[in-house]
Order: structure tokens, then sequence, then C-alpha cells
């Protein structure tokens, strides 16, 4: 099932300023095509950082206020105007304007219950890693997305949440600590009883452990490795 993602996107006119208060576009709820809107998660071409809530409730709650800010026809777009998201939030009953990173600032006061202050896409990594709220990590292809993951691409550009993807109440499961000597992930892998030690299943457990473009190479399974003597390798 395809993951969907919300976001400001851009005012009536489709453009970053000049925006009315309000959600111009909106048409019907849930809301697949208005200024602030949810759609298909789909794959940015500078590519994407995930923010992942350690937290399930604060996972949770982010996507269910970016949901209410995607419905709510009384929340549109103007960069101009970005911070009425953020005093009103995303449930007003008052037409206010916002924008992609005020938005997901907005998201993240109502599921915690604090301001993490303001940013733009540019420092958004940065500023919401000090909460300590969150674990950062690079999407790559296959990776699972979880319902109220922060997508934000690697350089200014756009940021998301994930308004419906895996649930994260689903266990994540690491394969048992490796206590050899061997230097071979295959050995070690088998080792502690995994039978598919081969390259394609090797590489499921690289993405799901955000090794990204795994080809075998003696870098990428050390760090699998390492990862499985830790205890810290999960599985695919």
């Amino acid at each position: 099932m395809a993951a969907y993602v919300g976001s400001a996107r851009s005012d009536e006119n489709y453009k970053a300023t000049g925006g009315k208060a309000g959600d111009q576009r909106q048409k019907s709820t849930p809301d697949y095509s208005g200024e602030v809107m949810m759609e298909k998660f789909y794959v940015n071409k500078k590519g994407w950082y995930i923010l992942r809530a350690k937290s399930v409730d604060v996972a949770m709650g982010l996507a269910a206020s970016m949901i209410t800010a995607c419905n709510n026809p009384n929340v549109g777009y103007n960069q101009n105007d970005r911070y009425g998201v953020v005093k009103a939030g995303t449930a007003t009953k008052t037409k206010v304007n916002s924008d992609c990173s005020s938005l997901v600032r907005t998201c993240v006061k109502e599921a915690t219950g604090k301001d993490p202050g303001d940013f733009s896409t540019a420092d958004e990594v940065t500023v919401l890693m000090k909460t300590n709220k969150f674990t950062k990590l690079e999407y790559v292809e296959g990776t699972t997305l979880y319902t109220g993951d922060i997508l934000v691409t690697k350089t200014k550009g756009h940021t998301a949440i994930v308004t419906s993807g895996a649930a994260r109440t689903t266990a994540i499961k690491y394969y048992p600590v490796y206590q050899g000597n061997t230097t071979s992930i295959v050995d070690a892998l088998r080792a502690v009883g995994e039978k598919n030690t081969s390259f394609a299943n090797r590489k499921k457990i690289a993405i799901a452990n955000n090794i990204k473009d795994y080809t075998g190479t003696a870098t990428q399974n050390t760090k699998m490795l390492n990862l499985l003597k830790q205890g810290k390798l999960k599985k695919a």
C-alpha cells in the first residue's frame, strides 16, 4: 500500500506568496487538491531525510495534526504570512496561512506540547534534532515509511509528514547479538540463525538498516557486522 504525505504546497495561484488566508483550492475531505493537502509519497529530486519520532505517541500526534491541517479549509498557504498557523493551530476556526516548514513546526508543537522554535527547510533537521525527540535517517529506495515520519529535503526545498504509512505499533525485529570473531557478514548471519544469506536478502537487510546502495562492499558489510555485534541489526 502506498504511503501518503501531507504538506503545505502553494497558494491558490500555485505561487509561494500573495495568497489569501485560508485554503481556496480545497474541494473535498480528505483533501488531495488544496493549498495544504495530502498526496502519494514521491521521491524528491533533492533526496529526503527522515526524522522519525522516538515516541509512538508523538508520531501519531504528528500525523493527526497534519491530517487536521490538510482537511481544514481555514489553513492556506502564503510564505509572507506563514506564522498564522503557528499562532492559531491546525484546527483553527479563523482563516490563516502557512508554508511547509511553519506547518511542520505547528504539528511538532501540537504533538509534543512544546514549540521547537522557528526553522526553514534549510535548518529544520538541526533544529528538530536538538529536541532529542527524533532519529535522523536517510531515505533510500525501499525504506519503510512509518505514519508520523517527518520528511525534509537534503537541501533547502520542502518538508512533509507521512499521514498514512506503516504502523508504528509494528515491533521492529532485531537479530540476536553476534559474539564470534568472524569478519564475514555471511558467516555471522548464519551464526545467529539467518538461513537466507543470499546477496538479495542481504540487500534487503541493508535497506532496513539505512545502508545506501548496497553492493556488498567491505565497508558496507563491516557496518552490518558492527550493528550485528551490538544487537542493533534490524531484520528485513
